[in-house]
């Protein structure tokens, strides 16, 4: 699409921050932080994960003043296959193992339950039962572990969860011919190019119309000569309820919303962007969405800065550009974009400010306050 969002625009950094999301506070975010309002139209957060650190709530009435309220509970295990996750098996009928991150925050706008989408990986914190492509591991060889999105809920404002399902799997299977994790299974991924699973997403809560939008990546990995060969877009959706309840999602597959969200098929909608974010811009209407390049030269790792796209229909994107400080791209492996200072709504962005939060593998997340011109 052409670039009419960005033409004879130009974006300043006003100010760069620091978060409550820090080691220090032993949070080791992995991720974009969600975002979400109660009903009370109190801000929440949840961050960190269950193998560094602890995952930890967040409230307060925008991120000026957000801090941490309690650590939460899971009233699952996490860790080795014989009992994370109650016990309740990945789609393809394998054991589930390791960590929850959660990257997705929802709350019901009647019931006030909390509902938060996590990744899953299995070749981490499966307490010597992790597996990658390849086999068991101490952890993944070059990250060729299979990825899931999980979905736990809180009837307590986040205290303590309950695991729910597994919602999001990508068509193929979490396992290799040359690595079966379970007997009895079925046929595992046989080709040179393999799929590493769902994940590594984002939650769009659209203030424009009745769906709830998983953004997630899908990572192609060469077998043999072991590196990644893209890192691709992928979406689904699921209406909005209102009493307590989360519907399956539906993916975006060949034109339009039509597969389910376990095992079904999937088209790319934006081709070599990781951990991408979204918001609608309410002047513009249009949705801006945030990325971290991936890196098409080395073909194994992100950029680590920070890309911005236009689109007015999730499937049509203008070029990317970049923001630049003393001519050096600003961001980091995640780079997330929200409301300025996440007043209002999280996701939708009223005026000509916005802000981004930063981070990279579990280090301090930072934050940029930017101003559209």
């Amino acid at each position: 699409m052409d670039n009419n969002y960005f033409k004879n625009k130009k974006i300043n950094v006003l100010s760069k921050s620091e978060t409550p999301f820090t080691n220090a506070n032993d949070i080791y975010q992995d991720g974009i932080i969600p975002f979400a309002r109660d009903k009370n139209n109190n801000l929440w957060a949840i961050s960190g994960h269950t193998h560094i650190g602890h995952i930890g709530m967040f409230k307060g009435t925008c991120l000026d003043d957000i801090k941490e309220v309690y650590p939460i509970k899971t009233l699952f295990r996490t860790g080795h296959k014989d009992y994370a996750f109650s016990n309740i098996d990945y789609p393809e009928n394998v054991s589930a193992r390791g960590s929850i991150w959660p990257f997705g925050l929802y709350i019901c706008p009647n019931t006030n339950r909390f509902f938060a989408f996590f990744h899953n990986e299995t070749g981490w914190a499966g307490e010597k039962s992790q597996y990658d492509a390849y086999g068991l591991c101490e952890k993944p060889r070059i990250d060729s572990d299979f990825r899931h999105i999980g979905l736990m809920h809180s009837d307590d404002e986040g205290r303590t969860w309950s695991f729910d399902r597994w919602i999001i799997t990508s068509e193929k299977v979490c396992y290799t011919n040359l690595y079966k994790p379970e007997d009895n299974i079925g046929e595992g991924q046989n080709e040179k190019i393999i799929d590493l699973g769902a994940g590594d997403f984002t939650l769009f809560n659209n203030p424009k119309d009745d769906y709830l939008y998983l953004l997630y990546n899908i990572i192609k990995f060469d077998l043999e000569e072991r590196r990644f060969v893209s890192c691709d877009l992928y979406i689904a959706r699921s209406r909005k309820r209102k009493d307590g309840v989360m519907s399956d999602f539906v993916k975006y597959y060949n034109g339009s919303f039509s597969e389910p969200g376990v095992l079904g098929k999937e088209t790319p909608i934006l081709l070599n962007s990781w951990h991408n974010k979204m918001v609608y811009i309410e002047n513009e209407k249009s949705y801006l969405i945030s990325s971290t390049p991936f890196n098409e030269i080395e073909k194994i790792v992100c950029s680590d800065y920070m890309s911005l796209r236009e689109t007015k229909d999730f499937f049509n994107y203008s070029d990317p550009i970049c923001v630049t400080v003393d001519n050096k791209k600003i961001g980091d492996h995640y780079n997330g974009i929200f409301s300025f200072n996440i007043e209002g709504d999280p996701n939708l962005i009223t005026g000509n400010k916005f802000t981004v939060i930063c981070c990279n593998n579990g280090t301090d997340v930072v934050r940029y306050d930017l101003e559209i011109k």
